[in-house]
């Protein structure tokens, strides 16, 4: 099986979108057994399939899933403890039936393409949604942490400018299909807020540094993980990822305020080694 690691190196956004999120879930269970896992989604479809009539139209098809995967299987999104970090794990969310919008809308994007529907993931402001594609029509877009329900052009507005602003104007790039490798990097970023949220920022690096290794071109994600090992004492990598983030980004607007911290840092004793 590939490691996170050759996963992340593959050319091209549209890698296996279950496969990282379960290999993101094995950082923190070793053991885990992934074709279990992905099996677990097989009989998800397989039990949704006989409620989708012969010639059933995406509406219908899509109405069957939502049902089987809500009504039935109990799937239901996390409101109660939404920053935990269980819910952006992918096998503990199939295990509990219990998760975020994202690591929901991965299990609602399998079984979909199990059962031959077209769908994508939105990588939606604030909310992350999914779309399913109609045959010379407009996309259904559904709210998969809240029992998959339907949502027009209305409350997709509505949503928007809770998130953005009351100036906020729906535009066809919010709707925009996400690619697997930008849907990681946003379960990551859940995963790292989650860790830091509990002040436990061992874990918190880890997530971080599967985004470095997701993106290794941008600034930011080097940024982001320099803040934390510098956090955790580790001064050499904190040095390396911030020279590196003023070297991709040397007129970002907060490239004054990193260029002190490095200077702070290469006058600290090495605490840990790198």
């Amino acid at each position: 099986m590939v490691s996170f690691e050759q996963l992340a190196r593959q050319a091209g956004e549209d890698v296996d979108l279950e496969l990282g999120v379960l290999l993101v879930a094995r950082d923190e269970f070793p053991a885990l057994v992934l074709e279990q896992e992905l099996a677990r989604l097989d009989a998800l479809a397989a039990a949704t399939a006989p409620r989708l009539p012969a010639g059933a139209s995406v509406d219908q098809a899509v109405e069957a899933l939502v049902q089987q995967l809500y009504v039935v299987e109990g799937f239901r999104g996390n409101e109660a403890e939404y920053g935990d970090p269980r819910n952006s794990w992918l096998n503990l969310v199939l295990e509990r039936r219990l998760g975020i919008p994202i690591t929901l809308a991965i299990v609602l994007l399998g079984v979909a393409r199990r059962l031959g529907l077209r769908a994508h993931g939105i990588s939606f402001p604030g909310h992350y949604l999914v779309r399913f594609e109609r045959t010379g029509g407009t996309p259904l877009v559904v709210d998969p942490f809240h029992g998959g329900r339907r949502l027009g052009l209305g409350e997709l507005q509505s949503m928007l400018r809770r998130a953005l602003g009351d100036g906020a104007h729906l535009r066809p790039e919010h709707l925009r299909a996400a690619t697997a490798r930008a849907t990681l990097v946003r379960v990551l970023q859940n995963l790292k807020a989650a860790h830091v949220a509990r002040g436990d920022y061992a874990r918190a690096l880890l997530a971080q540094t599967r985004i470095v290794e997701l993106v290794p071109g941008e600034a930011g994600p080097l940024r982001d993980r320099g803040a934390l090992q510098a956090h955790l004492g580790a001064v050499g990598g904190a040095i390396a990822d911030l020279a590196r983030y003023l070297e991709l980004a040397p007129a970002a607007a907060d490239a004054a305020s990193v260029r002190a911290t490095l200077q702070k840092l290469t006058q600290e004793p090495r605490r840990v080694a790198n």
